[in-house]
């Protein structure tokens, strides 16, 4: 396999024989990802690592900002795998060559080159190559926002996803890398904004892999009719109407396949409205919710300050 990222230094490690969870000495784990990552931990491994020499994490970036906790390259023999619960990370395995398989949430997928998965590593989980070998990048990351995230992504997606070799997740990593490489002051800061943005896409893919295409063509209608009428008297009667299937139906296919209730949709289109309106134009606070489909003033005014958190008059005075 070629070099994957040929500007970012590793340290590569060969095995010798297997290396097994029975029989490794935890007192010679230097790094505290991999101390915690062997404990509640089954594991036999054989093959190669490329193992990034990650720098140290602030204590500012682990209590505010997302960061990485360890990043591998491994190229598993046959017969490697890992089991795993209790570790106190989220982890993101993308495939590079050959196959393997993850067990997790009562589920087994099989991976293939471009197949990757996102997990909480808290969770109980068993990944194993299938065949004679499978390459890996294995990126652990945390932060204060990540169990959120993931409680969000979880309700939403399937924990597998697909992308081609080289695609945007790999540039994103690479970023994510040499930012922690290069040595300046605002390091943590970067490397947050990078993983974030990793988690954005790994959104994108997800969502093309596991819901798009599983959409209900009359929820994907029905989603562009409210977002192209939501200013008008929509009530859940016409929605139902519109998309010829009964309130109760809808109400759960449209939370399942958005993460709002159809109302839920509706206001939060009216809000971003707003917000656009105050900020672009100098039209009254009261025509501003005519305009969205809101006709009375205070039920608009009560709607962002719950939503945005200020009143429309100060959203627009502190922009």
């Amino acid at each position: 396999m070629e070099n994957l990222f040929p500007d970012i230094h590793f340290l590569t490690t060969v095995s010798q024989g297997r290396l097994s969870s029975k029989h490794i000495d935890t007192t010679c784990l230097t790094a505290e990802v991999n101390q915690a990552a062997v404990h509640n931990t089954n594991f036999c491994i054989s093959g190669s690592v490329d193992a990034f020499q990650r720098p140290p994490i602030s204590d500012f970036a682990r209590q505010n900002l997302f960061y990485i906790q360890d990043f591998d390259i491994f190229h598993y023999q046959f017969g490697s795998f890992t089991e795993r619960s209790g570790f106190d990370s989220f982890l993101l395995l993308y495939t590079y060559d050959g196959s393997g398989s993850l067990t997790y949430e009562g589920k087994t997928y099989p991976l293939k080159s471009g197949d990757g998965f996102f997990i909480n590593c808290m969770n109980y989980h068993l990944y194993k190559v299938e065949g004679n070998h499978w390459d890996t990048g294995i990126l652990h990351i945390n932060g204060i926002l990540l169990p959120a995230f993931y409680e969000m992504f979880q309700e939403h997606y399937e924990p597998i996803f697909h992308e081609e070799l080289n695609g945007q997740l790999h540039q994103d990593i690479h970023k994510l890398l040499k930012t922690y490489q290069d040595p300046q002051y605002y390091r943590d800061w970067q490397a947050s904004s990078c993983i974030d943005q990793l988690l954005n896409h790994l959104l994108i893919l997800s969502h093309a892999n596991n819901v798009l295409h599983d959409t209900p063509d009359n929820i994907r209608y029905l989603i562009k009719y409210i977002e192209s009428n939501f200013a008008q008297p929509l009530t859940l009667d016409s929605l139902a109407a519109f998309a010829n299937t009964s309130k109760f139906y809808l109400s759960r296919e449209f939370k399942k396949h958005t993460g709002y209730s159809p109302n839920e949709y509706i206001i939060s289109l009216r809000i971003e409205r707003a917000k656009s309106l105050l900020k672009n134009t100098t039209l009254p606070v009261y025509a501003i919710a005519h305009e969205i489909g809101i006709h009375d003033i205070n039920n608009f005014t009560n709607l962002f300050k719950k939503r945005v958190g200020m009143t429309p008059t100060q959203y627009r005075k502190y922009l």
